[in-house]
């Protein structure tokens, strides 16, 4: 038996769509696979997924919390990446194109997948970009600090 995490778009479950963003996903969606065959379907809310920072660390450990074994991933930063290695979860790629929970599971179940040894993306990848707004603090110092935003 295996307990296999995907990150999730909207609520998450085998209809949904897969969401490239790891720590940054909407849901995770947590399928125990036995004998080949899909037993039981969790789905979980990503409270990570608004995090200032460590969202990656965050998420990880909302799998290992949920004793997924296996992972499947879009985009997945070196300290995720460190954080799932270190709760011994495998780590598989999902194909590059918008695929449901349920046939990204299948697709590790017929052994279609690529197993990651590590991050495929650099830090700060699931972000988004953008340009930081602010306004200097009293004295006119300027340089103040913004969220992001993405145009």
């Amino acid at each position: 038996m295996v307990i296999v995490a995907v990150p999730s778009g909207g609520n998450g479950g085998l209809t949904s769509i897969l969401n490239p963003r790891f720590g940054r996903c909407e849901s995770f969606t947590f399928v125990t696979v036995e004998d080949g065959e899909i037993k039981q379907v969790k789905t979980l809310p990503n409270a990570a997924s608004d995090a200032m920072g460590g969202a990656g660390i965050q998420a990880a450990q909302t799998l290992g919390n949920n004793n997924a074994t296996v992972a499947i991933v879009g985009n997945l930063g070196p300290n995720a990446a460190q954080a799932l290695g270190s709760l011994n979860i495998k780590l598989y790629q999902a194909p590059n194109q918008q695929i449901t929970v349920k046939d990204v599971v299948q697709e590790y179940i017929d052994g279609n997948l690529q197993e990651l040894s590590g991050a495929n993306v650099g830090s700060h990848f699931g972000m988004g970009g953008g340009f930081g707004r602010g306004r200097g603090g009293a004295g006119g110092g300027g340089g103040g600090r913004g969220r992001g935003r993405n145009l």
